[in-house]
């Protein structure tokens, strides 16, 4: 992790690793706006995000999720390394680091594997299961940090955790669709799913424009 942090200050020297959250969600809206409007019938209130990988634009999609992906590691490593151990608590803010990295490459691999084929379709859907579990856990200890740290407006980590809570119900509600009795009643996933991109989506804008404005 020295050497992961050593790299990170090195290269924000050269780019301001502060914008890569703006840049994660251009690609990956890019991504998406283009597999959408190529698939022929695609309802978001009853597709679920991933059926853009079986669309004629499964290749926009898949590209905006890898390039997104890599753009919020570095974002979201750059953003652990920043907040002040002394204010956040040392032990919180090193935890708080591999949680974000594993939920990221977690998310590139949601990209890398996207297709019908048996194999493929499980690493996505177990890929998707550890991006959302992970990602649960970084943004909400990213939330608390971002309270604690003078450096960042309180209002951020307070929307944070609603956001949090949307990925939550998100999960529960993926985990019930798998009982058989309730998968009927779980016809609310996609949107969820949807509801949960746009919120991750406004959480990076906001958090990452609030550090390319104050220079953090």
């Amino acid at each position: 992790m020295a050497k992961l942090e050593l790299f990170i200050k090195k290269l924000n020297q050269y780019i301001p690793l502060r914008s890569f959250g703006l840049l994660s969600i251009l690609f990956g809206i890019f991504g998406d706006i283009i597999a959408y409007s190529m698939y022929p019938g695609y309802n978001i209130t009853k597709n679920a995000v991933s059926a853009l990988c079986d669309g004629p634009g499964w290749f926009f999609f898949q590209t905006g999720i890898i390039f997104s992906g890599v753009f919020a590691f570095f974002w979201a490593v750059y953003l652990g390394y920043i907040f002040n151990g002394e204010e956040v608590g040392e032990k919180l803010k090193k935890i708080s680091i591999p949680l974000a990295i594993i939920s990221c490459i977690s998310f590139i691999f949601i990209g890398i594997f996207c297709g019908k084929n048996i194999i493929v379709a499980y690493i996505h859907g177990t890929s998707a299961i550890i991006s959302w579990g992970f990602g649960f856990c970084y943004i909400t200890v990213y939330n608390i940090l971002i309270i604690r740290d003078s450096k960042f407006s309180k209002s951020i980590g307070y929307f944070g955790f609603v956001v949090s809570f949307i990925i939550a119900t998100l999960m529960v509600a993926f985990f019930l669709h798998l009982i058989p009795a309730l998968r009927s009643l779980m016809i609310i996933l996609p949107s969820l799913e949807w509801i949960n991109t746009f919120a991750v989506i406004l959480w990076y804008c906001i958090a990452s424009m609030y550090m390319v404005i104050k220079k953090i």
